[in-house]
């Protein structure tokens, strides 16, 4: 039998976008989240295109969010040293409150920052106007903790979007450890989703770990990210990328975004010291993140000098950087299965380039890479592996085309932002007029307890 996407299920629409009379509804939204442009990687660019697309369809849309640190791991110097602001971006209200921003990421640093995230947001929700809705966004699951309080105060539903499994990751990634800890972190988890209205889940997997917490299957919604398909394209100039970065006659090999735990560079670096001998063969990691200064230090040490560390790259010139590139490497910890579905795939996808994945074969990432024909999937953490992938996309370059291709079909088939948004605007209609107001929140925090088992 043939398998079908996983990411893509169908949402439950409760009702048309249109009254009776044929006026379209409106809704007053309140997002709650820790990430927001002018972050730049990671959810922000997603949330911030959900905002800005629902603000240009009639939709009035507040977000309560932090300041942005995102991946570099510290406030810009505009934002620095405040404690508050609102600020008015692409039709959106932004209230942004302080967070505190670890220098390190430990651990018990990371919760501190979680908290400080959700306690952020939350102050930044109270100085709202009632919405007809409250959307809450997670990680951090303080963050939805406080979404919730919010739609309990205002009595108004709650939709919780899981874009990831915490504290899955964190235990997968081995940065939870303490029982006690990971006990609170699982009450939480269950808590939120418990009292959410809806949850949206981005694929698959989220969907089983939910349903295997007990969750009521009518209350989860599948609905992926998505990628802009008109402005990330195959099509698009590559030329003044290779000529700024001196690479015109090699061939390039690219990682773009954030680098972090999840990612697992390490597997890149030990792919590229076994083709330190092909010369034309050039790895070009673009981002930031916690991981930079050590795989660069790492780099430097065992002398990778076709190894090329480049800064984030401006919005405007990431289709330009994509096409550039004669393949894209995913690369992610072998613990990491279901807890993760990164949205960079999509972008990848509708680059047209092909994508070699160094992840696990269960793993959300291949599964829907498989599922599209548009790429290559290699044993994570080997890299061994994904050397030997490399050359041999480099010595086919029409089975590199049609990767490519399929890849690029499948990203306009199933995740084109304008079929997903207007799949999510109906989904929040759906919720915001369905008469469910307070349905799955009715209790209260403090009669509950969040506590281990309490849930």
């Amino acid at each position: 039998m043939k398998r079908t996407a996983t990411m893509i299920a169908p949402p439950v629409i409760a009702q048309d976008l249109e009254t009776p009379a044929g006026a379209r509804k409106r809704i007053t939204l309140l997002v709650v989240t820790g990430s927001y442009a002018p972050d730049s990687t990671g959810i922000a660019p997603l949330n911030t295109e959900m905002c800005e697309y629902l603000v240009a369809h009639g939709h009035s849309v507040t977000v309560a969010t932090g300041f942005p640190h995102y991946p570099e791991w510290r406030v810009p110097e505009p934002y620095r040293g405040l404690l508050r602001q609102r600020e008015k971006r692409g039709g959106v209200t932004i209230e942004r409150r302080w967070i505190w921003v670890p220098s390190r990421r430990t651990p018990v640093l990371r919760i501190l920052y979680d908290t400080s995230v959700g306690l952020a947001v939350g102050l930044g929700s109270l100085a709202t106007p009632r919405p007809q809705l409250v959307l809450g966004i997670s990680p951090p699951l303080q963050g939805a903790l406080a979404a919730w309080a919010i739609a309990r105060y205002h009595r108004v539903p709650f939709v919780l979007q899981v874009k990831d499994l915490v504290p899955d990751i964190a235990i997968a990634l081995g940065m939870l450890r303490n029982r006690t800890a990971i006990q609170t972190a699982r009450a939480l988890e269950r808590f939120v989703y418990r009292h959410a209205d809806r949850i949206w889940v981005i694929c698959e997997g989220f969907r089983r770990h939910l349903l295997s917490l007990g969750t009521p299957e009518h209350r989860i919604s599948a609905i992926p990210d998505w990628v802009d398909t008109d402005f990330v394209h195959p099509g698009a100039d590559g030329a003044e990328f290779r000529r700024a970065h001196n690479l015109e006659t090699r061939k390039i090999v690219l990682h773009s975004g954030n680098m972090g735990a999840k990612q697992n560079l390490d597997t890149v670096l030990g792919a590229a010291e076994r083709l330190i001998g092909f010369p034309d063969v050039a790895i070009c990691l673009a981002g930031d993140g916690a991981e930079k200064s050590r795989l660069q230090a790492r780099a430097a040490s065992r002398r990778l000098t076709n190894v090329h560390f480049l800064p984030l790259t401006p919005r405007a010139a990431l289709p330009g950087m994509l096409a550039a590139a004669d393949m894209l490497v995913l690369s992610q910890s072998a613990a990491i299965r279901d807890v993760v579905a990164p949205s960079k795939l999509l972008t990848y996808l509708a680059s047209g380039r092909p994508i070699l994945a160094a992840v696990g074969a269960s793993s959300e990432t291949a599964r829907t890479l498989a599922q599209s024909g548009g790429g290559v999937i290699v044993e994570p953490e080997s890299p061994a592996s994904l050397a030997e992938a490399i050359l041999s996309l480099c010595s086919r370059p029409e089975r590199s085309r049609q990767l490519g291709l399929r890849g690029r079909q499948f990203a306009e088939r199933h995740f084109s932002s304008t079929k997903v948004l207007a799949r999510l605007e109906a989904e929040l209609l759906s919720c915001a007029f369905s008469g469910q107001a307070v349905s799955n929140s009715s209790d209260h925090l403090v009669a509950t307890g969040v506590k281990a088992g309490s849930a």
